[in-house]
């Protein structure tokens, strides 16, 4: 893994190894995303939404927003997603898990998705700390989930700068990491992913 400076949250992590440098975003709204969900949500994930404007870190991973400004929103898709286990069919396709319900104890809310088939939710939990949740994510669909006890930062610092965390990351060393905002321009030659791949780049 590599080294890093254990004065640093993991939110500095992930702005030191991509070279973000943009200014933070103010009033994101969650407040109204928390309301209807009855629970906020981790801080960690709240605070990396408001430093990262909509986009993706590696091209690859995005978090859900409070709005569709670029970005599918948070609260959209539990909404969609809790409206198919009621199918037994559907309702294995997250087992041993449930859906989050604000009545119930705890469930599954989607926090990221990724340009391939990976899910990456919280297991949340109204009689826990949100900042406690651990993350339950798989790289497939049709593959078997993994809980981790870890921040949301935390995992999105090793999906992209730690190549030992199998089966998720997609770190390549020497390579740097970066963060691709939704309106930048998307690497479509080997030279655009090399110029922003490029250890020595500055920011």
């Amino acid at each position: 893994m590599p080294a890093v400076n254990d004065q640093l949250t993991w939110i500095d992590r992930i702005i030191d190894v991509t070279g973000w440098r943009k200014v933070p975003e103010d009033g994101v709204g969650w407040e109204h995303v928390e309301a209807q969900l009855g629970v906020p949500l981790p801080t960690d994930f709240k605070e990396l939404c408001r430093r990262f404007v909509p986009g993706r870190f590696y091209a690859y991973l995005d978090l859900l927003r409070p709005t569709d400004d670029h970005a599918q929103p948070l609260f959209r898709a539990w909404a969609y997603s809790r409206q198919w286990p009621s199918e037994p069919d559907f309702a294995r396709l997250w087992a041993p898990y449930e859906m989050y319900e604000p009545d119930k104890g705890t469930g599954l809310i989607q926090w990221g998705s990724d340009q391939t088939e990976g899910e990456y939710y919280w297991l949340a939990d109204r009689s826990m700390e949100p900042d406690r949740w651990p993350v339950v994510a798989r790289w497939d669909g049709i593959e078997p989930w993994h809980q981790l006890d870890m921040s949301t930062a935390e995992f999105v610092y090793r999906v992209i700068a730690d190549p030992e965390f199998k089966p998720f990351t997609v770190a390549d060393p020497p390579r740097r990491p970066f963060y691709l905002p939704h309106w930048g321009p998307f690497p479509m030659s080997a030279e655009d992913w090399d110029a922003l791949t490029d250890p020595n780049r500055k920011g």
